[in-house]
């Protein structure tokens, strides 16, 4: 059976509302690439991560470093904030959250996206932990 417009449009805004994101925004895909990782293989996850919201992108930005580096020590991550700053995201699509984030600045970094009203999603699947569980 074949969707009508209307009815894949009002599916789309159900999932919009449901997943707490604004319908058709504008990300940037963000890339933290350590030595031995294939880029084009992480870009493309993030990319169709996006196109599967129906976001639109914006950017890609990509840093080849381990995240372990500090976020404003990495040469290109100035320019994902750039696209947020600037209004031209509201997003950022990552792989992980520790993509985008320091041990210690992790509060700093959602302080930031809050501050300028944007928001982070990342590619990763979060795994539920079943703790007290007994497995027979």
């Amino acid at each position: 059976m074949t969707r009508t417009l209307g009815a894949t449009l009002r599916r789309r805004n159900i999932a919009d509302a449901a997943g707490g994101f604004p319908p058709r925004a504008a990300v940037v895909l963000y890339a933290c690439i350590a030595p031995g990782e294939q880029q084009d293989d992480i870009v493309t996850r993030l990319r169709k991560y996006a196109e599967a919201r129906d976001w639109v992108i914006a950017g890609t930005v990509v840093d080849h470093t381990t995240t372990a580096t500090p976020l404003d020590s990495r040469p290109n991550w100035r320019q994902a904030k750039a696209l947020i700053v600037d209004g031209q995201a509201r997003g950022i699509v990552t792989t992980s959250r520790r993509a985008c984030a320091e041990t210690a600045s992790t509060p700093v970094l959602s302080e930031w996206l809050d501050t300028h009203n944007a928001f982070l999603a990342e590619t990763t699947p979060i795994t539920p932990v079943t703790e007290g569980v007994v497995q027979s």
